[in-house]
């Protein structure tokens, strides 16, 4: 009985570390994006003009599915660089760990040219227009 008591009471204070308050969840969502769309914005500027308006918007959708994809591994990053600050995090270290995972993902060298190239853009959904309409705040994210 104890041990099932020790196991819920585990499960529970893992289950509330792994989850960020809003204002730490929105602060890192603006800046992944933000660096994302910069690196996709230049890329574009560099080698997309053969892409159509169809094939950007699809572009900054891979943006976003990219974060939702790697959420939980940015998440380890970020408990990694909260537990060496020393002390309690507010809103602006969690914009600046969002910054640098923004700059630090090469999706400008990994990502784009490999779905041109190789004409594995996936075609324009509904349903992607519908994650391109959110807010970036407001993109869900899983935490499992």
């Amino acid at each position: 009985m104890k041990l099932l008591v020790l196991c819920v009471l585990a499960m529970m204070v893992t289950m509330a570390v792994s989850h960020l308050t809003r204002q730490f969840e929105v602060a890192l969502k603006v800046q992944i994006i933000a660096g994302f769309d910069k690196k996709l914005a230049t890329w574009i500027n560099r080698h997309g003009s053969g892409l159509s308006a169809i094939q950007k918007k699809t572009l900054y959708f891979v943006n976003r599915r990219y974060m939702q994809t790697y959420w939980q591994n940015y998440m380890l990053f970020v408990d990694e660089k909260i537990r060496k600050l020393g002390r309690a995090p507010n809103v602006n270290d969690y914009t600046a760990i969002g910054a640098e995972i923004g700059r630090r993902v090469p999706l400008q060298i990994t990502i784009y040219p490999i779905m041109i190239k190789y004409h594995i853009l996936p075609k324009w959904r509904p349903y992607m227009g519908k994650i391109l309409a959110l807010r970036v705040e407001d993109i869900p994210v899983d935490y499992y």
